[in-house]
């Protein structure tokens, strides 16, 4: 669209981060660490809420995070560029961005899964889903309109966090599975190595086979460990370029383990939809939230 603010939202596992930042004062987003039953299987529950005039739609370019998605829409359903979006919804796992187009009174709850511990809330394999995004009426029944019946009722804030955990603990109590480590430990040696890892390597490291290893991917996960490793290379890259951005794109190519700085162009281009240079541009670097609060 033509006139159409832009700004880019990227998920780390430390913080959130919106280039350039929303205006404070019509706007407010806030993210908190599950409590102790749901850490094993969620990393994080937000809170967004925003007031933007209908006729000045703003559209976002979402990074992707490799993780899996929990979304209530409490207010204005946000249009997803090239799709539909439902009021509530699992987002598969993916490691292309996406453009969600937003206006008028934009209220959202959102949990992010932990890999290895996405079972419970999902009830079909992560890799079914990964790439799309599946109405949570189709996986949970009524409980999905209770759910979004009870958080539309809850004031934004703890209470409606508070809300969030009794619907997410209520889904783990019908058969309470265990996470699956084996995801989840690989994910975190990825992420640990900054992506630069290989498969075979990974595997062995961890006692499987590389088949079994895809294996766990594809249930636990949503997309193959390759596809992780990428995303971990990306996600430092940017962390890199946050952090020093004088670095040119030959260093943060060398720093963070691309083959070139041709690679890093084609990694941005394809995980960002933006060139480096388009990225450094568009971003500014501001800050929505640094961390994830043990509570709200």
């Amino acid at each position: 669209m033509s006139g159409t603010a832009e700004r880019i939202f990227a998920h780390t596992e430390s913080e959130s981060l919106l280039w350039p930042p929303a205006d404070v004062s019509a706007s407010a987003y806030q993210s908190a660490l599950p409590s102790a039953p749901l850490r094993d299987y969620v990393e994080r529950i937000h809170l967004g809420y925003e007031r933007l005039p209908p006729d000045a739609p703003v559209e976002e370019r979402v990074l992707p995070d490799g993780a899996v998605h929990l979304i209530f829409n409490l207010g204005d359903p946000p249009g997803v560029v090239g799709g539909e979006s439902s009021v509530s919804e699992a987002l598969g796992a993916t490691c292309e961005p996406a453009l969600v187009r937003m206006a008028g009174h934009v209220e959202q709850v959102g949990v992010k899964l932990r890999p290895g511990g996405l079972a419970p809330f999902l009830g079909v394999p992560a890799g079914e889903i990964a790439g799309g995004a599946v109405s949570l009426a189709d996986l949970w029944g009524a409980r999905a309109g209770e759910a979004l019946e009870r958080l539309a009722g809850a004031p934004h804030g703890p209470r409606r966090v508070a809300v969030m955990e009794s619907v997410l603990l209520a889904l783990l109590s019908r058969g309470d599975p265990c996470p699956n480590l084996l995801a989840t430990e690989a994910v975190r040696r990825i992420y640990e190595a900054g992506g630069r890892i290989r498969v075979r390597e990974l595997a062995s490291t961890l006692g499987v086979g590389e088949r079994r290893l895809e294996q766990v991917f594809h249930g636990h996960v949503g997309v193959p460990a390759k596809t992780v490793c990428r995303l971990a290379r990306f996600r430092a890259s940017v962390s890199l370029l946050r952090r020093e951005p004088a670095r040119s794109w030959s260093q943060i190519a060398h720093r963070c383990g691309y083959y070139d700085q041709s690679h890093l162009v084609n990694e941005f281009q394809a995980l960002a939809g933006l060139t480096p240079r388009a990225f450094r541009e568009s971003a500014g670097f501001g800050f929505l939230q640094d961390g994830a609060a043990e509570a709200l």
